[in-house]
């Protein structure tokens, strides 16, 4: 009797836990609340991008002069680029709000490494801002641990924060003490770019707005008495408002960023021919080499990828469900975009000149590494901080509907709203979650006004779900409603029939 050997059927099941592996993977991705946010990488991608090129552009001459490397800085910033990338990812798969609890030690530390910089810092053209050569500047890292502890001690506040004692005085003090550190080293750009990022931060978290006036009026001042103390400050600001007197007698610096961004037309003369143009290519000039290089088009370009910047870094805060990832959010957003708005300024002589780079573009990688820190909490609070589910998710609660309050812990706050109030000079941060309003249901065709089953009033609810404390009021509402209308009918039908009902205890 032949037999037949028989193979073993393969399992079905292994595409169905590979098509599962997939869907758990993509559901990171996208755009949805509650996932990474890939426009925003997919922007910082871009404007890295375009920042090697243009460093290697504006450096190759240099390079090779100075080093017989025509790559040498293209390579430096590659591996800062390197550096950044992972400090990016592992922020963005750590949750932020590990971060509120290291806030004090981020700042300790901050602290004491602006001390060291005073004490053993590297000296160069009068000023002390490095470590460890001139390769580390750690006034740029501060910038994004400053925020974190900022955002923290913000939102711990609570309405508390308009009190003078409470919000005022403590935050000049804290404010006033790192600013004073970096002031020393000396250097003013970066201080002015920390208060006023501060100041937007404190403004969010519900400041008042007389308070808000002050500390502006009083930054004001002591920016001006800086500026005639520091010798490189007031040749900065004699050279600017001779500018403003005569084009002629500016600095050469902005003669020659001028003469670039107008001789680069509209498409420009070509990568590889604006260094010999512009003072400091690559690094404090070189959006004008981006002007002279790729002319208006390239401008323009460098300015609505930091315009869609703002677009998804305040997205990504206003969807965040607790106050310390919005201020946070916000935070981050407003010290890379005034950042980039300040080099773009001074390039075009609309500010005094400053060192400030260009943020994820010019040579740097101490900025680099700060910039692509940032952006790596940013994609935390995009999947972390978001209040709705992954699509999957979604989908299993739409399978699987649940009962009103039958959420784990009872509630599910909504997005963080920001409201200015204006007129009240109220807090800006509104609560989380939409109000529910009770109205009148419109009597329908059909329906008997004395029954239980119709209350007379329906819930409008929010795409948020319910909490515990609605849902038992509206339960205690129907109730009674339905108790009211029920004994109105036993005595209507008790009256008729002559019969006498005891009333329920």
């Amino acid at each position: 009797m032949a037999t037949t050997k028989t193979h073993p059927t393969p399992s079905r099941r292994r595409p169905a836990q590979r098509s599962s592996r997939q869907a758990g993977w993509r559901a990171g991705l996208g755009n949805a609340p509650g996932q990474y946010d890939i426009s925003l990488l997919m922007i910082v991608a871009m404007l890295v991008g375009l920042g090697l090129v243009m460093v290697f552009s504006a450096s190759f001459i240099q390079a090779n002069r100075f080093f017989e490397t025509p790559t040498y800085y293209l390579l430096r910033q590659l591996r800062w680029a390197a550096v950044g990338v992972l400090v990016m990812a592992v922020l963005a798969r750590t949750d932020y709000r590990i971060l509120k609890q290291l806030s004090l030690l981020l700042m300790i530390g901050t602290l004491i490494v602006l001390l060291l910089v005073l004490i053993f810092g590297t000296e160069s053209l009068g000023s002390r801002r490095h470590l460890i050569g001139r390769s580390v500047q750690p006034s740029e890292i501060a910038k994004l641990t400053i925020i974190i502890y900022i955002a923290y001690w913000l939102s711990s506040k609570g309405s508390r924060l308009k009190a003078v004692s409470d919000g005022l005085l403590p935050f000049a003090i804290l404010l006033g003490m790192v600013a004073l550190l970096i002031v020393l080293q000396p250097d003013i750009d970066t201080t002015a770019l920390i208060v006023f990022t501060a100041l937007v931060m404190f403004f969010v978290a519900g400041a008042d707005g007389k308070q808000l006036v002050i500390v502006m009026v009083i930054a004001a001042a002591i920016f001006l008495l800086m500026a005639t103390k520091f010798s490189y400050a007031s040749q900065r600001m004699d050279d600017y408002m001779s500018f403003l007197r005569d084009p002629t007698l500016g600095s050469d610096q902005v003669q020659y960023a001028l003469q670039a961004l107008a001789q680069g037309g509209l498409f420009g003369a070509g990568l590889g021919s604006g260094q010999k143009f512009v003072q400091l290519p690559f690094t404090d000039s070189i959006f004008a080499v981006i002007g002279f290089e790729l002319g208006l088009a390239g401008t323009l370009s460098v300015v609505a990828l930091f315009a869609a910047f703002v677009y998804r870094g305040l997205r990504i805060a206003l969807r965040c469900s607790d106050s310390f990832g919005l201020i946070l959010g916000i935070g981050i957003t407003a010290w890379i975009t005034l950042q980039a708005f300040l080099n773009m300024a001074v390039n075009l002589a609309m500010l005094p000149f400053s060192g400030l780079t260009l943020p994820f573009i010019s040579y740097g990688g101490s900025s680099l590494l700060a910039c692509m820190a940032g952006v790596g909490v940013l994609l935390s609070i995009s999947r972390h901080g978001s209040t709705q589910a992954a699509p999957a998710a979604q989908t299993a609660r739409l399978e699987a509907p649940r009962a009103i309050g039958d959420h784990p812990g009872g509630t599910e706050a909504g997005y963080a709203t920001l409201t200015l109030g204006w007129r009240h000079w109220r807090t800006r941060l509104s609560h989380s979650g939409r109000a529910r309003s009770a109205r009148p249901e419109r009597p329908t065709a059909g329906r008997r006004s004395g029954s239980s089953r119709s209350t007379g009033y329906t819930v409008k609810t929010a795409s948020a779900p319910r909490t515990d404390g609605l849902n038992r009021r509206v339960t205690r509402a129907k109730r009674t409603i339905a108790r009211k209308t029920g004994s109105s009918k036993r005595k209507s039908s008790s009256s008729q029939s002559g019969q006498r009902i005891p009333r329920r205890r």
